[in-house]
């Protein structure tokens, strides 16, 4: 599996004109594949076990790096910008109460209608918000017992 990442994030770097350097190489293995939609702190925490020296601010700006040229998303306007492996149509559901985020599919042939549209759309989302299964119960109020007559 390794040779296959390396193999796609060498074809990366010719693409973009990038260095392939270990740090681009530990932030883009982390990533590929991965749908926990990881924060700058999540990543570095993880890089960090093999390349030590790496500071947060490289992981930051290799993740912005990624994000600006489509290799990865960037998840905005929610707390701790999060970083999204997925880089096709596809919606978020995001829990309410313990701020995870889970991918959903589009259905097939979702699009706005053209008078909704004023300019060149660069990226649609779809977010949903509420209670994830794991927050569910808890957030539901306790069935009082019936009383038993004596």
């Amino acid at each position: 599996m390794m040779e296959k990442t390396h193999a796609d994030f060498l074809e990366i770097c010719r693409k973009y004109h990038w260095k392939c350097t270990s740090q681009r190489l530990a932030v883009f293995d982390f990533l590929k594949d991965n749908l926990t939609h990881p924060d700058v702190d999540s990543v570095w925490i993880a890089v960090r076990k093999n390349l030590p020296a790496i500071t947060r601010e490289s992981v930051y700006r290799i993740l912005n790096e990624f994000a600006e040229n489509g290799v990865i998303c960037r998840l905005d306007q929610i707390e701790n910008a999060r970083y999204d492996s997925r880089t096709d149509p596809h919606g978020h559901f995001i829990c309410r109460n313990c701020g995870k985020i889970s991918d959903f599919n589009w259905p097939e042939g979702v699009t706005l209608p053209q008078n909704m549209i004023s300019g060149e759309v660069a990226h649609m989302e779809i977010r949903v918000v509420g209670l994830c299964p794991e927050c569910r119960p808890a957030a539901d109020p306790p069935v009082p017992k019936a009383r038993s007559k004596e």
